[in-house]
């Protein structure tokens, strides 16, 4: 069954880093917004090839790695709302562990997930994720070496990588559709999931189902455009459906801190973690559902944000 007649072999992988600490490290809780930005900063030092301060008048800049996998130029093709900041082909998953304090010695662990052609750049990634975590991160300025790259594969880990092994073996880099959807399923929300309306996050009282499928249409559509060639649309009749979708929910919202060097304030977000049950599911949002667990929903999903894992109810 493929009812978005998508291909059934996505350009989407996700990859575990493990890296060996090697001074002391100190973490925030959701540890996402600090590895990206010291990921930000290396793959810019080993990528850029003019040295020059503004990307955006750089005659490098369509070409170049740093901006096509971090810093993404403006897309005419999308709406209003993120055509100036489109999102980006990856997605930093810190460890749900939320363990803050690592001593020399111990495993520091994250995820990352590339999209289309940024995958084709996992040596080049790689080796910046090297580079950052030799000069240092989070208040201590802690420092770790490379351990070992996997990458998923059908819900196993495949080891690619290890000082053993030198350099990053062949491996698959796709995800498969599987043949057949539910129409009930559980969402376990990982990490804090902020859908908006009219500016302000959805809590726990007004977020409905509707806001959820409508966001994860939304989002798939949106990076299968960017990076997979795929177009698809949905008929007035399937989203009319979404009203007959019925919900239980187990939330609550958390809060999350944040510094913005950009911005230079701290900022305090939030969303939605928990269980959430859905039934009666048209199969194309079951669908669209499947592949949102490695896309992710909602705002600073790039930091790992909008997280949830997706299971099959049988009653």
């Amino acid at each position: 069954m493929n009812p978005l007649n998508l291909p059934l072999e996505l350009p989407i992988a996700r990859y575990r880093f493990d890296f060996r600490v090697t001074s002391p490290m100190l973490l925030p809780v959701y540890a996402g917004s600090t590895l990206r930005g010291v990921f930000g900063h290396a793959l810019r030092r080993v990528a850029c090839m003019t040295k020059m301060e503004d990307c955006h008048i750089c005659p490098l800049q369509r070409t170049c790695p740093y901006t096509n996998i971090f810093q993404m130029s403006e897309k005419q093709e999308l709406g209003h709302s993120q055509k100036h900041t489109p999102p980006n082909p990856y997605i930093l998953e810190a460890s749900e562990d939320q363990k803050r304090h690592y001593q020399p010695g111990e495993i520091l662990t994250f995820h990352l997930v590339l999209v289309g052609a940024a995958r084709g750049q996992l040596a080049l990634i790689t080796f910046a994720l090297q580079q950052a975590m030799q000069k240092g991160v989070g208040a201590q300025q802690g420092t770790a070496v490379l351990d070992k790259v996997w990458v998923e594969n059908n819900q196993q880990w495949e080891l690619i990588y290890s000082p053993e092994l030198q350099v990053l073996q062949n491996h698959i880099n796709t995800i498969t559709l599987p043949q057949a959807y539910s129409s009930h399923v559980l969402l376990t929300i990982k990490t804090p999931m902020r859908i908006q309306s009219q500016g302000s996050g959805l809590g726990v009282e007004k977020i409905t189902a509707r806001h959820l499928l409508i966001q994860v249409l939304r989002r798939v559509q949106t990076i299968s455009s960017l990076y997979m060639q795929v177009n698809f649309e949905l008929n007035q009749d399937t989203l009319q459906q979404i009203d007959n979708v019925q919900s239980e929910c187990h939330l609550k919202w958390q809060d999350w801190k944040r510094y913005s060097n950009r911005q230079q304030r701290e900022m305090i977000l939030g969303g939605i973690i928990g269980e959430w049950e859905l039934l009666n599911i048209p199969v194309e949002f079951s669908q669209l559902l499947y592949i949102g667990q490695w896309l992710h929903i909602g705002k600073q999903t790039v930091f790992g944000h909008g997280r949830y894992v997706l299971q099959e109810v049988k009653k």
